[in-house]
Protein backbone atom coordinates (compact mmCIF):
# COMPACT_ATOMS: atom_id res chain seq x y z
CA UNK A 1 0.00 0.00 0.00
CA UNK A 2 0.93 3.56 -0.47
CA UNK A 3 0.32 6.42 2.05
CA UNK A 4 0.36 9.93 2.25
CA UNK A 5 0.82 12.10 5.45
CA UNK A 6 -0.07 15.53 5.46
CA UNK A 7 1.43 17.49 8.74
CA UNK A 8 3.23 21.09 9.51
CA UNK A 9 5.92 21.53 12.27
CA UNK A 10 4.11 18.80 14.01
CA UNK A 11 5.18 15.98 11.91
CA UNK A 12 9.12 16.29 13.43
CA UNK A 13 7.79 15.75 17.03
CA UNK A 14 8.65 12.01 18.66
CA UNK A 15 4.54 10.78 18.53
CA UNK A 16 4.60 11.51 14.61
CA UNK A 17 7.79 10.33 13.72
CA UNK A 18 6.81 7.42 15.72
CA UNK A 19 3.49 7.18 13.66
CA UNK A 20 5.70 7.70 9.82
CA UNK A 21 7.38 4.73 11.35
CA UNK A 22 4.38 2.67 11.33
CA UNK A 23 3.08 3.08 8.48
CA UNK A 24 6.11 2.49 6.77
CA UNK A 25 6.07 -1.14 8.10
CA UNK A 26 2.80 -1.51 5.87
CA UNK A 27 3.75 -0.26 2.74
CA UNK A 28 5.63 3.18 1.16
CA UNK A 29 5.31 6.58 2.77
CA UNK A 30 5.30 10.11 1.22
CA UNK A 31 5.23 12.97 3.84
CA UNK A 32 4.08 16.50 3.16
CA UNK A 33 4.99 19.22 5.61
CA UNK A 34 2.97 22.44 4.86
CA UNK A 35 4.68 25.72 5.67
CA UNK A 36 8.12 24.30 6.30
CA UNK A 37 10.36 25.86 3.12
CA UNK A 38 10.53 23.95 -0.24
CA UNK A 39 12.43 21.66 -1.39
CA UNK A 40 12.50 17.32 -1.36
CA UNK A 41 14.71 15.06 0.86
CA UNK A 42 14.91 11.61 2.15
CA UNK A 43 14.41 11.07 5.70
CA UNK A 44 15.48 7.85 7.32
CA UNK A 45 13.37 7.41 10.56
CA UNK A 46 13.72 5.16 13.37
CA UNK A 47 11.32 3.59 16.19
CA UNK A 48 10.92 0.45 17.60
CA UNK A 49 10.27 -1.42 14.22
CA UNK A 50 13.55 -0.28 13.06
CA UNK A 51 14.82 2.36 10.77
CA UNK A 52 12.63 3.61 7.49
CA UNK A 53 13.29 6.05 4.80
CA UNK A 54 10.01 8.43 4.02
CA UNK A 55 9.81 10.77 0.88
CA UNK A 56 9.44 14.28 2.32
CA UNK A 57 8.32 16.82 0.45
CA UNK A 58 8.64 20.77 1.75
CA UNK A 59 5.84 23.04 0.42
CA UNK A 60 5.68 26.83 1.98
CA UNK A 61 1.75 26.95 2.28
CA UNK A 62 0.93 28.25 5.99
CA UNK A 63 -2.79 28.25 6.10
CA UNK A 64 -6.21 27.86 4.78
CA UNK A 65 -6.20 31.18 3.01
CA UNK A 66 -3.72 29.53 0.47
CA UNK A 67 -5.29 26.02 0.39
CA UNK A 68 -6.22 26.23 -3.30
CA UNK A 69 -2.36 27.15 -4.05
CA UNK A 70 -1.85 24.14 -1.60
CA UNK A 71 -3.97 21.93 -3.78
CA UNK A 72 -2.21 22.70 -6.97
CA UNK A 73 1.17 22.47 -6.07
CA UNK A 74 0.73 19.40 -4.15
CA UNK A 75 -1.06 17.76 -7.94
CA UNK A 76 1.62 19.17 -9.64
CA UNK A 77 4.33 17.09 -7.60
CA UNK A 78 2.17 13.70 -6.85
CA UNK A 79 0.15 11.69 -8.56
CA UNK A 80 -2.80 11.02 -5.75
CA UNK A 81 -4.47 8.54 -7.50
CA UNK A 82 -1.09 6.41 -6.26
CA UNK A 83 -2.70 6.55 -2.94
CA UNK A 84 -4.78 4.42 -0.60
CA UNK A 85 -5.07 6.20 2.11
CA UNK A 86 -4.20 9.90 3.86
CA UNK A 87 -3.49 10.78 6.88
CA UNK A 88 -3.25 14.37 8.29
CA UNK A 89 -2.66 16.63 11.23
CA UNK A 90 -5.44 19.41 12.39
CA UNK A 91 -5.63 22.58 10.83
CA UNK A 92 -4.52 23.43 7.39
CA UNK A 93 -3.34 19.58 6.68
CA UNK A 94 -6.18 17.73 7.17
CA UNK A 95 -8.41 20.63 4.87
CA UNK A 96 -6.09 19.80 2.48
CA UNK A 97 -6.59 16.51 2.65
CA UNK A 98 -10.32 16.28 2.87
CA UNK A 99 -9.50 18.22 -0.75
CA UNK A 100 -7.00 15.88 -1.86
CA UNK A 101 -8.84 12.83 -2.04
CA UNK A 102 -12.51 14.07 -2.81
CA UNK A 103 -13.70 11.30 -0.98
CA UNK A 104 -12.13 8.42 -3.38
CA UNK A 105 -9.77 7.51 -0.28
CA UNK A 106 -10.06 7.93 3.63
CA UNK A 107 -8.60 10.53 5.39
CA UNK A 108 -7.13 9.67 8.87
CA UNK A 109 -7.18 12.80 11.33
CA UNK A 110 -4.35 11.92 14.07
CA UNK A 111 -5.87 14.34 16.56
CA UNK A 112 -3.38 14.83 19.70
CA UNK A 113 -5.19 17.34 21.43
CA UNK A 114 -8.24 19.74 21.89
CA UNK A 115 -7.33 22.68 23.76
CA UNK A 116 -10.68 23.16 25.02
CA UNK A 117 -10.59 19.75 26.42
CA UNK A 118 -8.24 21.63 29.05
CA UNK A 119 -10.24 24.70 29.79
CA UNK A 120 -10.14 23.68 33.46
CA UNK A 121 -6.79 22.36 33.79
CA UNK A 122 -5.41 25.40 32.23
CA UNK A 123 -7.33 28.26 33.72
CA UNK A 124 -6.02 26.64 36.81
CA UNK A 125 -2.50 27.11 36.06
CA UNK A 126 -3.21 30.72 34.59
CA UNK A 127 -4.36 30.36 31.64
CA UNK A 128 -7.20 32.51 31.08
CA UNK A 129 -7.23 33.20 27.45
CA UNK A 130 -8.53 29.87 27.26
CA UNK A 131 -11.72 31.41 28.13
CA UNK A 132 -11.83 33.27 24.89
CA UNK A 133 -10.72 30.08 22.10
CA UNK A 134 -13.29 27.64 24.33
CA UNK A 135 -15.84 28.01 21.33
CA UNK A 136 -13.93 28.57 18.60
CA UNK A 137 -11.49 25.40 19.72
CA UNK A 138 -14.80 23.38 19.87
CA UNK A 139 -16.55 24.65 16.23
CA UNK A 140 -12.65 23.99 14.54
CA UNK A 141 -12.16 20.64 16.06
CA UNK A 142 -16.01 19.94 14.99
CA UNK A 143 -14.87 21.01 11.54
CA UNK A 144 -12.11 18.59 11.39
CA UNK A 145 -13.61 15.49 12.31
CA UNK A 146 -16.71 16.42 10.14
CA UNK A 147 -13.87 16.26 7.44
CA UNK A 148 -12.44 13.02 8.30
CA UNK A 149 -13.11 9.56 7.49
CA UNK A 150 -11.87 7.99 11.23
CA UNK A 151 -10.02 10.22 13.84
CA UNK A 152 -7.28 8.61 15.78
CA UNK A 153 -6.85 10.51 19.57
CA UNK A 154 -3.33 9.99 20.66
CA UNK A 155 -4.03 10.18 24.79
CA UNK A 156 -6.83 9.54 27.09
CA UNK A 157 -8.64 13.09 27.89
CA UNK A 158 -8.80 14.06 24.33
CA UNK A 159 -10.70 10.80 23.54
CA UNK A 160 -13.49 11.22 26.12
CA UNK A 161 -13.87 14.81 25.23
CA UNK A 162 -14.17 14.51 21.67
CA UNK A 163 -16.35 11.01 22.20
CA UNK A 164 -18.61 12.69 24.62
CA UNK A 165 -19.00 16.54 22.82
CA UNK A 166 -19.22 14.98 19.17
CA UNK A 167 -20.93 12.24 19.89
CA UNK A 168 -22.88 11.97 16.83
CA UNK A 169 -19.63 10.99 15.41
CA UNK A 170 -18.13 9.00 18.11
CA UNK A 171 -18.07 5.90 15.54
CA UNK A 172 -15.07 7.78 13.58
CA UNK A 173 -13.14 7.93 16.81
CA UNK A 174 -10.64 5.87 18.22
CA UNK A 175 -7.69 5.84 21.28
CA UNK A 176 -4.05 4.87 20.15
CA UNK A 177 -1.35 6.12 21.75
CA UNK A 178 1.54 7.15 19.89
CA UNK A 179 4.95 5.04 19.58
CA UNK A 180 8.07 6.61 19.95
CA UNK A 181 10.21 8.32 16.62
CA UNK A 182 13.21 9.81 15.65
CA UNK A 183 15.12 10.90 12.62
CA UNK A 184 18.46 9.01 11.91
CA UNK A 185 21.49 11.21 10.99
CA UNK A 186 24.89 10.20 10.31
CA UNK A 187 27.04 9.17 13.34
CA UNK A 188 28.64 12.15 14.91
CA UNK A 189 26.64 14.98 12.83
CA UNK A 190 24.54 16.27 15.69
CA UNK A 191 26.25 16.52 19.12
CA UNK A 192 25.21 20.70 19.69
CA UNK A 193 28.40 22.26 20.31
CA UNK A 194 27.09 25.02 21.86
CA UNK A 195 28.57 26.09 24.73
CA UNK A 196 32.41 24.75 23.23
CA UNK A 197 33.62 21.43 23.80
CA UNK A 198 34.08 21.95 27.47
CA UNK A 199 30.29 21.49 27.80
CA UNK A 200 30.01 18.15 25.57
CA UNK A 201 33.11 16.33 28.05
CA UNK A 202 31.56 17.76 31.36
CA UNK A 203 28.09 15.39 30.02
CA UNK A 204 29.69 12.48 28.80
CA UNK A 205 31.64 12.56 32.47
CA UNK A 206 28.81 12.57 33.98
CA UNK A 207 27.30 10.28 31.78
CA UNK A 208 29.75 7.82 32.24
CA UNK A 209 29.83 8.01 35.97
CA UNK A 210 26.05 7.12 35.84
CA UNK A 211 23.34 7.01 38.81
CA UNK A 212 22.18 10.02 38.18
CA UNK A 213 18.37 11.64 38.52
CA UNK A 214 17.77 13.11 35.12
CA UNK A 215 15.00 15.19 34.29
CA UNK A 216 14.03 18.09 31.55
CA UNK A 217 12.86 21.50 31.62
CA UNK A 218 12.71 24.29 29.27
CA UNK A 219 13.19 27.52 31.21
CA UNK A 220 13.80 29.48 27.74
CA UNK A 221 9.51 29.27 27.79
CA UNK A 222 7.70 32.22 27.92
CA UNK A 223 4.32 33.29 30.01
CA UNK A 224 2.06 30.47 31.34
CA UNK A 225 4.44 27.63 30.35
CA UNK A 226 7.18 28.90 31.49
CA UNK A 227 5.30 29.50 35.25
CA UNK A 228 2.94 26.43 35.81
CA UNK A 229 5.60 23.73 34.00
CA UNK A 230 9.36 24.96 33.30
CA UNK A 231 9.95 26.61 36.96
CA UNK A 232 8.06 23.62 38.76
CA UNK A 233 10.19 21.25 36.69
CA UNK A 234 13.22 23.12 37.22
CA UNK A 235 12.12 23.71 41.23
CA UNK A 236 11.60 19.69 41.58
CA UNK A 237 15.33 18.86 40.65
CA UNK A 238 17.24 21.88 42.42
CA UNK A 239 15.21 20.57 45.91
CA UNK A 240 16.00 16.93 45.37
CA UNK A 241 19.87 17.57 44.03
CA UNK A 242 19.55 19.91 47.82
CA UNK A 243 18.40 16.95 49.43
CA UNK A 244 21.01 14.59 48.12
CA UNK A 245 24.16 13.60 46.97
CA UNK A 246 23.53 11.96 43.83
CA UNK A 247 24.12 13.80 40.91
CA UNK A 248 20.46 15.70 38.96
CA UNK A 249 20.94 16.33 35.34
CA UNK A 250 18.24 19.36 33.94
CA UNK A 251 18.22 18.66 30.30
CA UNK A 252 16.74 21.16 28.10
CA UNK A 253 18.01 24.62 29.74
CA UNK A 254 21.10 26.52 29.69
CA UNK A 255 22.62 27.98 32.65
CA UNK A 256 21.98 31.49 31.58
CA UNK A 257 18.12 30.26 31.27
CA UNK A 258 18.45 29.44 34.93
CA UNK A 259 20.31 33.02 36.01
CA UNK A 260 17.75 35.00 34.16
CA UNK A 261 14.38 32.65 35.33
CA UNK A 262 16.18 31.97 39.51
CA UNK A 263 18.85 34.94 39.13
CA UNK A 264 19.18 34.73 43.61
CA UNK A 265 19.55 30.79 43.69
CA UNK A 266 22.77 29.36 42.81
CA UNK A 267 22.17 25.51 41.62
CA UNK A 268 24.06 23.11 43.94
CA UNK A 269 27.21 21.44 42.99
CA UNK A 270 25.16 17.99 41.92
CA UNK A 271 22.85 20.08 39.82
CA UNK A 272 24.20 19.81 36.25
CA UNK A 273 22.49 22.05 33.50
CA UNK A 274 23.64 20.48 30.73
CA UNK A 275 21.16 22.49 27.73
CA UNK A 276 19.91 21.28 24.82
CA UNK A 277 20.62 20.57 21.30
CA UNK A 278 23.09 17.75 21.82
CA UNK A 279 20.98 15.01 19.13
CA UNK A 280 19.62 12.14 19.70
CA UNK A 281 23.18 10.11 19.76
CA UNK A 282 24.08 11.81 22.90
CA UNK A 283 20.27 11.97 24.25
CA UNK A 284 20.22 7.86 23.75
CA UNK A 285 23.54 7.60 26.36
CA UNK A 286 21.97 10.34 29.15
CA UNK A 287 18.76 7.56 29.32
CA UNK A 288 20.83 4.64 29.60
CA UNK A 289 22.61 5.39 32.48
CA UNK A 290 20.01 7.43 34.52
CA UNK A 291 18.65 5.89 37.47
CA UNK A 292 15.62 7.52 37.09
CA UNK A 293 13.80 10.31 34.81
CA UNK A 294 11.59 13.04 36.83
CA UNK A 295 9.02 14.01 34.71
CA UNK A 296 6.19 16.18 35.96
CA UNK A 297 3.66 16.49 33.89
CA UNK A 298 1.40 19.79 33.86
CA UNK A 299 -0.74 20.59 31.10
CA UNK A 300 -3.12 17.72 30.14
CA UNK A 301 -1.07 16.87 27.00
CA UNK A 302 0.38 14.41 25.42
CA UNK A 303 4.49 14.47 26.54
CA UNK A 304 7.34 13.59 23.94
CA UNK A 305 9.63 13.38 26.98
CA UNK A 306 7.20 10.61 28.87
CA UNK A 307 6.68 8.83 25.27
CA UNK A 308 10.62 9.05 25.65
CA UNK A 309 11.10 7.59 28.68
CA UNK A 310 8.96 5.02 28.30
CA UNK A 311 10.67 3.67 24.50
CA UNK A 312 13.91 3.47 26.49
CA UNK A 313 12.82 1.65 29.89
CA UNK A 314 13.94 4.03 32.23
CA UNK A 315 12.06 4.28 35.73
CA UNK A 316 9.86 7.01 35.67
CA UNK A 317 8.18 9.03 38.54
CA UNK A 318 5.48 11.39 37.60
CA UNK A 319 2.29 13.27 38.55
CA UNK A 320 -1.41 12.17 38.90
CA UNK A 321 -1.87 13.79 35.58
CA UNK A 322 -0.64 10.46 33.73
CA UNK A 323 -3.57 8.59 34.97
CA UNK A 324 -6.05 11.01 33.39
CA UNK A 325 -3.27 11.31 29.97
CA UNK A 326 -3.18 7.25 30.28
CA UNK A 327 -5.27 5.51 32.71
CA UNK A 328 -3.94 1.88 31.24
CA UNK A 329 -0.73 2.63 33.06
CA UNK A 330 -0.72 0.94 36.66
CA UNK A 331 1.00 2.85 39.28
CA UNK A 332 4.05 1.14 41.17
CA UNK A 333 3.84 -0.78 38.10
CA UNK A 334 4.52 0.81 35.08
CA UNK A 335 5.19 4.36 36.46
CA UNK A 336 5.47 5.72 40.00
CA UNK A 337 2.29 8.38 40.27
CA UNK A 338 2.84 11.05 43.25
CA UNK A 339 1.89 14.10 44.89
CA UNK A 340 5.52 14.77 45.95
CA UNK A 341 7.86 14.38 43.25
CA UNK A 342 10.89 15.31 46.28
CA UNK A 343 10.46 13.17 48.32
CA UNK A 344 9.29 10.32 46.61
CA UNK A 345 12.11 10.35 44.53
CA UNK A 346 14.49 10.38 47.36
CA UNK A 347 12.64 6.98 49.00
CA UNK A 348 12.67 5.33 45.42
CA UNK A 349 16.83 6.09 45.28
CA UNK A 350 16.59 3.99 48.65
CA UNK A 351 15.02 0.73 46.57
CA UNK A 352 16.48 -1.09 44.35
CA UNK A 353 13.92 -3.37 44.06
CA UNK A 354 10.94 -0.42 43.04
CA UNK A 355 13.67 0.51 40.67
CA UNK A 356 14.01 -2.57 38.64
CA UNK A 357 10.53 -3.22 38.82
CA UNK A 358 9.55 0.36 37.44
CA UNK A 359 12.17 -0.30 34.76
CA UNK A 360 10.49 -3.63 33.30
CA UNK A 361 7.43 -1.78 33.80
CA UNK A 362 8.24 0.57 31.36
CA UNK A 363 9.14 -1.60 29.00
CA UNK A 364 6.14 -3.32 28.93
CA UNK A 365 3.97 -0.50 29.07
CA UNK A 366 5.44 0.68 25.88
CA UNK A 367 5.07 -2.53 23.70
CA UNK A 368 1.89 -2.92 25.11
CA UNK A 369 0.20 0.32 24.43
CA UNK A 370 2.38 2.89 22.65
CA UNK A 371 4.23 0.42 20.26
CA UNK A 372 3.74 0.25 16.20
CA UNK A 373 2.51 -3.42 16.66
CA UNK A 374 -0.31 -1.85 18.61
CA UNK A 375 -0.84 0.63 15.98
CA UNK A 376 -0.64 -0.89 13.05
CA UNK A 377 -3.29 -3.42 14.40
CA UNK A 378 -5.56 0.09 15.48
CA UNK A 379 -4.69 0.84 11.42
CA UNK A 380 -6.12 -2.57 10.19
CA UNK A 381 -9.61 -2.23 12.30
CA UNK A 382 -9.86 1.11 10.27
CA UNK A 383 -8.23 0.44 6.62
CA UNK A 384 -8.16 -2.51 4.99
CA UNK A 385 -4.63 -3.64 4.47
Amino acid sequence: MKFLYIGSNDLFSRHELGFLATLSMLGSVTAIQLGGGAGVEKLKIGSDNGTWDVSLYRIPCRSVLHMANCVNIVRGLLNLEDYDVVFATPRAPVLLAKYLARGKRPVLLRLWSIRAAKLVNNLLLGGYEDLLIFLPSLLANFFYILHSTYIMTLDNVTYTFASKMYYVLANRIIKVYPPYGYVVHPPHRHIAREDGMTRVSKLLEIIDRGGYILGFTVLSKKGVYLKAEAKIQAEALYLIAKKTNTDVVLAGSTLEDWKRVFPHIKPPKNLHIVGRGFGDELLVKLYQKAEIIVLPITFLSISNRFLEALFYGRPIITTSYAKYLHPELIHERHIYITDNVVKDTIRLLKSGHMLKTLEQGAREAYARFFSTKRNIEAIKRLVVI
